[in-house]
């Protein structure tokens, strides 16, 4: 018997063998390193729970908040979401793959994506993309019975397009990115026989509005502070399009070979020109497949060369090749010298992985130190503590401000009081969701303002002195990893601080 040959049940026995030995090591691995910036945000999110935020929908938030609440205010609290999230997404792919082709497939499929930066190392960093990709797999999973010619179609009382819908809206309240689900949903669906029979029933519509429903807190947050969140999503956006530039373009596909690892993603681009033919001929698996990926890869794609496209967007986009070329590699396996490039993919993806796993914990291993986000804030932290008790006036601590929400939201994680800081807003700039959470931050007589050198507050001598009485410099504070440094951080005393500007001061004249 050979291994594409073996029962569904040895291979199921392996999945939960996989699975189970990478969530223990993801939760020693997600206690031991410091939380990254975005982390540490979406943190600052779950402290200020809401129906949504300004530049991103809330259920990141929401499983934060109950994860902390459960766990404590930990880097393994924050994490835990995320390693029960990859667990069952390993779980949904080696389901999606085993329905469409094998049980085989089914565990490539699920090995490929653990063997990517994107979603091996997601696995332990908390973000929007988790519980996106989540819900976007499931979904994909329940459309699977509903178009196919062998699928169970929609069930007593259509009780799969219910549960479809309510996928899709719990994907949208993940990230935004899921608004491109129910379009291809709905042509998947047009475009299959037994879909199109189900179009003609008014179960489709009415999940359509279990959707709208789930995403309601989405639309109450944003009527509640004038649409603030739709506006930053579609009109902020466009302003920062500058027109064609090449430069993006090559960022894009850099970045997209590191998410995936190289080799990997070039059989991924292969496998989703090759999903065409066969959907346009009528292949069901295809089409589903192909329809659960192009349009997300062709829309980042479009996108690169005219605004920055960050390695994380494309994620779900994905998850319909990663089945389609763990289907053709297995396909393959065992003809002479065809099982070569999947072991270096998969190989070299791991690699990635573990440099990427190993770097915060092993000085030793190379790493560009400006883009190393997860190191050195305990060590900036306990300096900014220092200097706050040493400049804090009778009942009257410093507030805490650091330039961009990076700096603010580490601060707020690792100081030991874990105290409500501030961003932008505090200097007169704007701080995405820190802009909503003035109602938290007390009266201050002072403030000690952090600025990271890789986010230079240029025009500092200005924007200082207008919401400063009297600015003192301190001593800067170098982090390392190990022996590297890292960054360095300017901290200044900003005595009598206040919100407003104060007004500017012609020469000759008193303030």
């Amino acid at each position: 018997m050979t291994w594409s040959e073996e029962s569904s049940g040895v291979w199921t026995r392996r999945v939960v063998g996989l699975s189970g030995v990478l969530a223990l090591l993801r939760l020693v691995y997600a206690a031991r390193v410091e939380l990254a910036p975005q982390e540490a945000y979406y943190w600052q999110y779950a402290r200020h729970l809401d129906w949504s935020y300004f530049d991103h929908p809330p259920m990141c938030a929401w499983w934060i908040g109950l994860s902390v609440k459960l766990l404590g205010p930990s880097e393994l609290g924050v994490r835990v979401p995320a390693v029960v999230s990859a667990t069952l997404l390993t779980w949904l792919l080696y389901s999606l793959g085993r329905r469409l082709y094998s049980p085989a497939v089914g565990a490539l499929a699920a090995l490929a994506a653990n063997a990517t930066v994107l979603l091996g190392l997601g696995a332990v960093v908390m973000t929007p993309d988790v519980p996106l990709v989540l819900f976007w797999t499931a979904a994909l999973r329940v459309l699977c019975e509903l178009v196919l010619p062998d699928g169970e179609g929609a069930g007593r009382g259509g009780w799969r397009w219910y549960v479809l819908g309510a996928l899709c809206g719990l994907a949208m309240l993940s990230k935004y990115t899921a608004a491109l689900l129910p379009p291809q949903i709905l042509l998947t669906a047009l475009l299959s026989p037994r879909g199109r029979a189900s179009l003609r029933s008014p179960h489709p519509y009415l999940a359509l509005l279990v959707a709208l429903a789930v995403f309601a807190p989405v639309f109450i947050w944003n009527a509640q502070h004038d649409w603030a969140s739709f506006a930053f999503q579609t009109r902020g956006r466009a302003r920062t399009v500058h027109g064609f530039q090449p430069h993006l373009l090559g960022r894009y596909l850099g970045l997209q070979a590191v998410a995936v690892g190289p080799l990997l993603y070039l059989s991924l681009l292969l496998s989703a020109g090759l999903l065409v033919g066969p959907a346009l001929r009528g292949d069901p698996r295809a089409r589903l497949l192909g329809l659960a990926s192009l349009p997300g890869l062709l829309v980042f794609s479009a996108v690169s060369p005219l605004h920055w496209v960050k390695m994380n967007w494309v994620a779900p986009a994905y998850i319909g090749v990663f089945v389609a070329t763990a289907a053709r590699w297995h396909a393959r396996w065992h003809t002479r010298g065809q099982g070569l490039y999947p072991g270096l993919a998969l190989g070299t993806g791991a690699l990635l992985v573990l440099g990427m796993y190993l770097m915060p914990l092993w000085p030793a291993i190379p790493f560009k130190e400006k883009d190393n986000l997860v190191s050195g804030w305990r060590q900036l932290a306990e300096h900014v503590q220092d200097w706050r008790q040493r400049v804090a006036r009778p009942g009257s601590p410093p507030l805490v401000v650091g330039w961009g929400y990076k700096t603010a939201s580490e601060l707020a994680f690792y100081l030991p009081d874990r105290p409500e800081t501030q961003s932008d807003p505090a200097l007169g700039g704007t701080g995405l969701a820190y802009d909503f959470w003035w109602d938290r931050v007390g009266p201050h007589a002072d403030a000690l303002v952090v600025v990271d050198d890789r986010q230079p507050m240029r025009d500092e001598a200005t924007r200082l002195a207008a919401h400063c009485g009297e600015v003192r410099a301190l001593p800067p504070v170098t982090v390392r990893r190990g022996e590297r440094p890292v960054t360095t951080y300017r901290l200044w005393h900003c005595l009598d601080w206040r919100r407003e500007a104060r007004a500017a001061t012609a020469p000759g004249q008193s303030g």
